[in-house]
C-alpha cells in the first residue's frame, strides 16, 4: 500500500476542488479541509494558495513527461517512435480526466504568465529534448516551442477532452488519425 504524504494529499484536493469550483471560488479552507489538515498545514508546504496552484499545475506536466516516454524505443524510425510518444501524450489525458480538466483551466487562467510557461517547460525535460533532437536531425520542423504548443497540444487536449465530455467516442482508428495529422504538421517536408 502506497501511503501518500501531507504535500500529495494537498495537491490532490486542490486539484479535485479547483476542477469542481474553478480557481477563484476555491478557498484554502476548502482545501484544507478535503485534505484533512487544517489551513495552517497549507502554509507550512506552500508559501500560499497560487503556489499551491501553480504546483499542482506542474505535477501535472511532470507526469506528462513521463508518460511521454513509457516505451518510446530509440532504436526504430523516427516516426513509428514519434507515434508511441504521442498516443502516450493523448492517452495520459484520456486516462486522466481529473488532470486534464485542471490542465485546460489552469492554461486559461491569469496564472499561466511568462514565468509560470517557463517553469512548466522544465517538467517536460524528456519532451524537450526529443524536439531538440529530432529537430538537430532534420526530422521535425524548427518552429518556436510556442508553435509546438499549438500544433501538437491543441489536438490532443481537445480531442480528450470531446472524448471526456461525450461528444465523441475514441477508437484506435480515430487514435491514429489524430496523431498522423499531428505528425503532418510536425514533420519537415521531403
Amino acid at each position: 500500500m502506497i501511503k501518500i504524504n501531507t504535500r500529495q494529499k494537498l495537491l490532490k484536493a486542490t486539484m479535485e476542488l479547483v476542477n469542481e469550483f474553478g480557481l477563484h471560488n476555491t478557498p484554502t479552507s476548502k482545501i484544507a479541509k478535503a485534505a484533512g489538515f487544517s489551513e495552517a498545514t497549507i502554509y507550512k508546504n506552500f508559501s500560499s494558495k497560487d503556489e499551491l496552484i501553480i504546483e499542482v499545475y506542474l505535477e501535472i506536466k511532470a507526469d506528462l513527461n513521463q508518460a511521454f516516454s513509457v516505451g518510446v524505443d530509440h532504436s526504430i524510425e523516427f516516426e513509428e517512435r514519434t507515434k508511441k510518444a504521442l498516443t502516450n501524450y493523448l492517452n495520459y489525458f484520456l486516462s486522466h480526466p481529473d488532470e486534464l480538466m485542471y490542465f485546460l483551466q489552469f492554461s486559461n487562467s491569469f496564472y499561466m504568465n511568462k514565468v509560470v510557461h517557463e517553469m512548466g517547460k522544465t517538467k517536460l525535460e524528456y519532451v524537450n529534448q526529443y524536439i531538440t533532437e529530432n529537430i538537430e536531425k532534420g526530422y521535425i520542423k524548427n518552429m518556436p516551442f510556442a508553435f509546438y504548443e499549438a500544433f501538437v497540444n491543441a489536438p490532443i487536449l481537445e480531442v480528450a477532452r470531446a472524448c471526456h465530455m461525450g461528444g465523441l467516442e475514441i477508437s484506435d482508428e480515430l487514435t491514429e488519425m489524430v496523431i498522423a495529422n499531428v505528425i503532418d504538421i510536425m514533420l519537415v517536408d521531403k
